[in-house]
């Protein structure tokens, strides 16, 4: 807890000092309370323990300050976490911290790096620190691929393996490959999948994945629905007759040997959760999810459950940059939609969004007096996101939009703004 407070201060004098130079920071501070059958599922902890039944809650506060360069990205993030169990459990506290530089290349590629930290303490203490480069190819503008690799170390103090109190110190050498796609700007579909290099490329041995689609309703409302499989292999060691028990991977075996078997444990999961903003700055959201555990081993299941819901609050200082962007301002009648815009910046800027299929360049905004753009749309009723597009000496660019604006997420780290027609 304590280093994310941290973190979260530093990001705020970082940004404070740093506005000139087209710093970004928001902050945001999530309230939720829930319940699960086992705390693998629940958010921050993630440890395995089926027996745990128990209602919670997470108190998290994230702060996140960003530089843009014509070509370059350096992103801070900063998370404190407070994550109190109502049954007997002691709380989960902690916080980490992450770093990201990224550089394009091109309009479709790019590469960069990720660091990061996090310590957590309760009965006992777990600490990561990880470094991974990362590489990003968008061969469309409205599809993406992710891949990262890199190495992770863990360690964990006060420790129970079979009653006795044991420090664990660990090293993995992970890879990640994650593709996203937008069909439209209503639905996205993304998938994952994680390893480990010891296993590959027989990714059997140790594997995550998952599969998602969400969908974006009018005034930004979302609901997402996942699933994902989980599977790791080692070989027990077992008495005549024993049962296994190889999971979860930080554990002990049983004694008296008498033959090696190879174990297979799978877990599969289904979630489903959903955000409704309540004004430009709160978010309700609830979810739910479900696990089903099996083992080669014995012919066990385990089913678990997890809901919850909560509130989230986020805040964006106005920065200078805030007063480059722009608010558009629409007049709509019965049949003609007319947006004006002030805009001070060189270049010619087009409107471009559902109402064209997303072609560029887009409907012309026109200057009708000093710093003022209009234009005018017969559209039918509906919702549709769009984005302002700028040409300047042959180069394209989108102009972002201020806080007064009323946004949703573009599925690339952008906005888009949204208009509805009645």
């Amino acid at each position: 807890m304590r280093i994310g407070l941290i973190i979260v201060i530093l990001l705020t004098s970082i940004s404070a000092e740093m506005l000139a130079q087209d710093w970004q920071t928001v902050f945001s501070v999530d309230s939720r309370i829930g319940y699960s059958t086992n705390t693998y599922l629940n958010p921050y902890y993630g440890e395995w323990g089926q027996a745990e039944n128990t209602s919670f809650g997470v108190f998290s506060g994230v702060g996140q300050s960003t530089w843009f360069g014509d070509q370059d990205m350096v992103q801070l993030t900063g998370v404190g976490i407070l994550e109190p169990f109502f049954s007997g459990l002691d709380t989960w506290k902690g916080g980490l911290a992450l770093a990201r530089y990224q550089h394009q290349f091109s309009r479709s590629v790019s590469g960069g790096i990720e660091m990061g930290g996090s310590y957590f303490s309760s009965t006992f203490s777990r600490s990561m620190v990880w470094v991974q480069p990362t590489f990003s190819w968008s061969p469309t503008p409205f599809s993406q691929l992710k891949i990262k690799a890199g190495s992770n170390f863990r360690s964990y103090r006060d420790y129970m393996v079979d009653s006795v109190e044991t420090s664990i110190y660990d090293r993995s050498d992970l890879y990640a490959l994650e593709y996203e796609t937008w069909p439209s700007f209503n639905w996205q579909l993304s998938t994952g999948l994680y390893g480990n290099f010891d296993s590959f490329p027989d990714i059997q041995e140790g594997f995550s994945s998952f599969v998602a689609a969400s969908r974006i309703f009018n005034k930004g409302s979302k609901i997402r629905f996942k699933v994902g499989l989980e599977q790791y292999q080692n070989e027990q060691t077992v008495t005549t007759g024993g049962g296994g028990g190889g999971f979860p991977p930080v554990g002990g075996s049983p004694s008296g040997t008498t033959e090696t078997i190879k174990e297979t444990n799978r877990i599969f999961r289904l979630g489903i959760e959903g955000s409704v903003p309540i004004s430009q700055r709160l978010t309700a959201f609830v979810s739910a999810e479900g696990l089903r555990y099996n083992t080669t081993a014995t012919d066990q299941n385990i089913n678990d459950v997890k809901i919850s819901g909560g509130i989230r609050l986020s805040l964006q200082p106005e920065s200078r940059k805030e007063k480059r962007k722009i608010s558009p301002e629409w007049n709509s009648g019965k049949e003609i939609q007319q947006v004006e815009i002030s805009y001070s910046g060189d270049g010619r800027i087009y409107l471009v969004g559902d109402f064209n299929n997303w072609s560029r360049p887009g409907k012309p905004l026109v200057n009708v007096k000093k710093n003022r753009y209009r234009a005018e749309l017969e559209l039918d009723a509906g919702s549709y996101e769009y984005k302002v597009l700028k040409i300047e000496d042959g180069e394209e660019s989108w102009i972002e939009f201020s806080s007064d604006t009323y946004t949703v997420e573009d599925g690339f780290g952008g906005s888009n703004a949204l208009l509805l027609v009645q």
